[in-house]
């Protein structure tokens, strides 16, 4: 299976700042997935209880650390399922929502710490 499109997977941690606000701080690493549309199937049995299927992500289940944001070619999908389908490959389905286009830059409220290796 080729697994070799870039996506980076993002953990969002809340924390105060040295003023005492609330802060949104997001980390994002660099994996390698194979990227398909759904299936019609997967699409119509999401679709009946509400959500909107994108995507579906397979990739190496070590990489995956219960992170439940995907950014793929500059949009953000949030991860509504999580299917181990062996022990060493995964699945994740996932969704876009509005206003969930790729932030590149530290905005007030908001600090996106990228943890890219150099290698890949």
């Amino acid at each position: 299976m080729d697994r070799s499109t870039p996506i980076y997977l993002i953990t969002e941690t809340r924390s105060q700042n040295a003023i005492g606000e609330w802060v949104s701080v997001e980390t994002q690493r660099k994996v390698y997935a194979n990227v398909k549309s759904v299936t019609q199937t997967e699409y119509f049995n999401a679709s009946q209880i509400g959500l909107n299927p994108d995507y579906k992500f397979t990739m190496f289940a070590p990489d995956w650390n219960g992170e439940m944001i995907v950014e793929y070619n500059g949009y953000r999908y949030s991860v509504y399922r999580v299917y181990v389908a062996t022990t060493d490959r995964m699945e994740l389905y996932a969704q876009r929502e509005a206003g969930t286009a790729t932030m590149t830059t530290t905005t007030s409220s908001t600090t996106v710490v990228s943890t890219e290796d150099n290698d890949g």
